[in-house]
């Protein structure tokens, strides 16, 4: 081929990348050899990009909204320019076939000549090649879009590509690619482990958490573990320390000549570490916090809490935490019920890059060295498996982690709070729970009693402080409608009263609450009227359970994170029902 007819294209990135075509040795006219994947470095593959795939599935929506009616296929290939996912289209799509457009092949620019993918895999940016801009002739019948994606530490994952035939590209296909790899790359830097604040910046408050503003993660100390590529370009103006002190969380503010906005990072259904909200100005405990709870808290002693489902156990590790002498080190709280099998140890100890399969390159802390520190909250412990129970032991024994993958054990500062919801004793006569575990744990319990156990001054008190932190200008409940909620059932505890009075809150609209305002609220019956305590008490959460199960449509994730009990528990509830039903 005449060197001559290679930057005839007038755009410098598709001269450039002709000109290295050129280099590399290939021919436009070349019959084109794709190299593929093999089924099993495919899948392996794939494993290693879980969570960039899974991310990138949650925006196909958005993908069809964009494209309407115009036929493309939305693909991404790896940093090595293999195609690791393609969809959209399917009258596009048995043509993208033939063009080699499927899972596994390779479009590196060195085999593939000048492409969307290979060439913003080069250029690290942007790029859109349409049609004859194909280096390879046989590549000329589709035209491409393509925008890199990159980690959180700014690091080239891949590509995402929209392609289309070559005269249905429209050249706002370009910005659909860079929509969806920023919403991609912000995903992906929230849903870090240690990452506890989410800081937004953006020239105005109007466009803030929009995928093209910056977007900055930091751990509880302030400092960072990721940004957006438009957030990178704002780092050496980042003084993290000041913003954490000076920036109310939730309240967009000033900053530099643009505007802030700095939130706590929000669990996902993938995300089982949950840090809870730090306390600015330390507020008084509760009546119910336990002054000695308080302080064997701060000699180092482990507390078991203990407590029916719904009844604050959250709410009172919330209160140790703010007045305790490692309040100003993280809370990190693990649900012990929600850690996928698989994954317990993963997720508990952390590991290093590349342990096993589909793991993050740069690894993972855990959420135990997560709490170096602080707090170490443990919910549902009841549901870890004995697998776990023994390296847990171990931990909590020596204070020492030994992430997976490593040989090497580190030391970790921290105290431990566990909760519960079962009998763990009558799980360690069963052999579903260790023993040893259970004493190391049982330092000292502390019972947090069901609503049925409130003096009514009690209950009163906590109507009272509930609505005024759910609605702040409704009119408090009058003696009679405190008397009423006080003799109503409440076997979600104060969590189902919660969410009543939040229901009420909105239909009573201002007015004074009423008995109306509460659907579905039930009057308690006489005591003693059928059954024993323990065996009404049961049948009303199971019902309550199954209520939120329905409203949830049968998703059992959703209904158990609602109820704020483990899956397990809440299938034993349905194998009950089913039973006696």
């Amino acid at each position: 081929m005449d060197i001559s007819l290679l930057n005839r294209h007038g755009d410098p990135v598709i001269d450039s990348s002709w000109e290295r075509s050129h280099q590399h040795g290939l021919r436009s006219t070349d019959q084109i050899h794709l190299r593929y994947l093999s089924r099993g470095q495919l899948n392996s593959r794939k494993q290693q990009y879980r969570r960039v795939l899974e991310h990138l599935k949650s925006y196909f929506g958005l993908f069809e909204r964009l494209q309407g009616e115009r036929q493309s296929r939305l693909i991404f290939a790896d940093s090595s320019g293999s195609i690791l996912h393609s969809s959209g289209s399917k009258r596009f799509g048995s043509k993208a076939s033939r063009l080699m457009l499927e899972p596994g092949a390779g479009w590196a620019e060195a085999t593939m000549g000048t492409n969307a993918i290979g060439t913003a895999l080069f250029q690290q940016a942007d790029v859109q090649v349409l049609g004859a801009q194909h280096y390879m002739e046989a590549n000329r019948g589709i035209s491409c879009s393509a925008s890199p994606v990159f980690d959180p530490q700014g690091q080239l994952l891949g590509v995402l590509d929209i392609s289309s035939e070559e005269h249905a590209h429209s050249h706002d296909m370009l910005f659909s690619a860079r929509l969806l790899a920023l919403c991609v790359e912000n995903a992906l830097i929230a849903d870090q482990a240690d990452a506890c604040w989410l800081l937004n910046l953006c020239a105005d408050g109007l466009h803030m958490q929009q995928p093209w503003s910056g977007l900055v993660a930091l751990n509880e100390a302030g400092e960072i573990t990721g940004a957006n590529r438009i957030a990178r370009a704002l780092l050496p103006e980042l003084q993290t320390d000041q913003l954490l002190h000076e920036l109310v969380p939730g309240q967009i503010a000033r900053w530099g000549n643009g505007s802030a906005l700095l939130t706590r990072k929000v669990g996902r259904g993938t995300s089982h570490q949950v840090v809870l909200p730090e306390r600015r100005e330390v507020p008084q405990p509760d009546p119910e916090v336990d002054p000695r709870a308080l302080a064997l808290l701060d000699a180092g002693i482990s507390l078991l809490i203990l407590g029916e489902t719904g009844v604050g156990k959250d709410h009172l590790v919330r209160q140790l935490h703010a007045h305790s002498s490692r309040s100003h080190g993280p809370l990190v709280a693990v649900n012990c019920g929600a850690l996928p099998a698989e994954l317990i140890e993963a997720e508990l100890f952390g590991y290093q890059g590349g342990a096993f399969t589909g793991s993050d390159r740069q690894g993972r802390l855990g959420y135990i060295r997560a709490a170096d520190r602080g707090i170490l909250f443990l919910d549902e412990i009841g549901e870890l498996p004995l697998s776990a129970q023994t390296r847990l032991l171990r931990v909590l024994q020596d204070k020492c982690v030994t992430p997976v993958g490593s040989h090497v054990p580190e030391q970790v500062d921290f105290h431990v709070l566990a909760a519960t919801n079962q009998n763990l004793e009558q799980l360690v006569a069963e052999g579903g729970f260790r023993e040893d575990l259970f004493y190391r744990l049982n330092g000292y319990q502390v019972q947090v009693p069901p609503l049925r156990d409130y003096s009514y001054e009690a209950f009163a008190a906590l109507v009272r402080r509930l609505l005024a932190g759910i609605a702040p200008r409704a009119a408090q409940p009058d003696a009679a409608m405190l008397r009423w909620l006080f003799d109503c059932s409440w076997p979600g505890n104060i969590r189902q009263l919660k969410q009543a009075l939040e229901v009420a809150a909105v239909l009573a609209d201002g007015k004074p609450l009423c008995p109306e305002h509460f659907p579905g609220v039930q009057q308690a019956g006489p005591a003693g009227s059928s059954g024993s305590p323990a065996a009404n008490l049961r049948d009303k959460s199971i019902e309550h359970a199954l209520r939120v199960l329905d409203s949830c449509q049968g998703n059992i994730s959703a209904a158990a994170r609602e109820l704020g009990i483990s899956r397990t528990t809440l299938y034993s509830y349905l194998k009950e029902r089913r039973q006696t039903g």
